[in-house]
């Protein structure tokens, strides 16, 4: 009898052991791309900005996204010349985000910012923004065009350790001058850039597309300028992000 229970609790142990867990990722603001883009049958989505009470759902987080959406108020990076510059702010989804940003630092979460949700990780970290690029970095690029547009990035060489973490890379080549379009709808842009914050990708007027966080900061906090959410299943980009946000997310520090 003893030996029966035990091989019952042994198997037990072993399969619960094995067995994929439920893990939840917060979104600062939900839309149907970005909930596509993350679906999985063990990943539950929460939307933080329908919560009243954003204390209630940190301690669930596995993963975090900050979202495209509106400007950010340039009060938050003391900037007030740029509130002239600005279209459409939400200040509750900035705070929102700013907490959500603080959170993941602090507890190590892993972290995916996305076009405003890359300008808030450097706002928040101390960096600031351009107010309008066309107004003060000029129109080498479009990077919109009564909605969105298609522009060539180039990722920096000798910074693979963060590169392979938003591009795939072709293992019998590096990084040096690797060129990609991605899709692009946005004003503003990165301006003064803290130094622990890593760029590993600029459009061709200098404007940073993608960047990370120092690991030794945060093992894994990347963003990028454009939408990998809307490039489709099949493209390179949305793919591997997506497959290494959740390897983070499964197995912490795997890579």
């Amino acid at each position: 009898m003893k030996i029966y229970i035990y091989l019952i609790l042994g198997a037990c142990f072993f399969s619960c052991e094995n067995s994929k867990q439920t893990k939840t990722i917060i979104l600062s603001k939900a839309s149907a791309n970005y909930v596509n883009w993350l679906s999985d049958p063990y990943i539950n989505i929460i939307n933080a900005y329908d919560c009243t009470n954003l204390d209630s759902i940190l301690m669930l987080a596995a993963g975090i996204v900050l979202t495209g959406g509106e400007d950010i108020n340039p009060l938050m990076y003391g900037d007030s010349s740029n509130l002239q510059l600005c279209e459409k702010m939400d200040f509750r989804r900035d705070t929102i985000e700013k907490i959500l940003f603080d959170f993941s630092l602090s507890e190590q979460i892993p972290f995916i910012g996305v076009c405003r949700g890359m300008q808030m990780m450097n706002v928040a970290y101390g960096g600031t923004l351009y107010g309008d690029l066309p107004t003060e970095i000029g129109e080498l690029v479009t990077h919109r065009n009564n909605g969105e547009v298609m522009h060539d990035i180039v990722v920096a060489p000798n910074n693979h350790a963060y590169t392979t973490m938003i591009f795939p890379q072709d293992p019998n080549t590096s990084f040096r001058d690797t060129i990609f379009s991605v899709n692009s709808w946005h004003h503003q842009g990165l301006k003064d850039i803290p130094e622990e914050i890593k760029v590993i990708a600029k459009s061709y007027d200098g404007l940073p597309e993608a960047v990370a966080m120092d690991k030794y900061i945060h093992p894994f906090m990347i963003a990028v300028q454009f939408h990998p959410e809307r490039l489709g299943k099949d493209n390179a980009i949305h793919k591997n992000m997506r497959a290494r946000f959740f390897d983070e997310i499964y197995d912490p520090g795997f890579y």
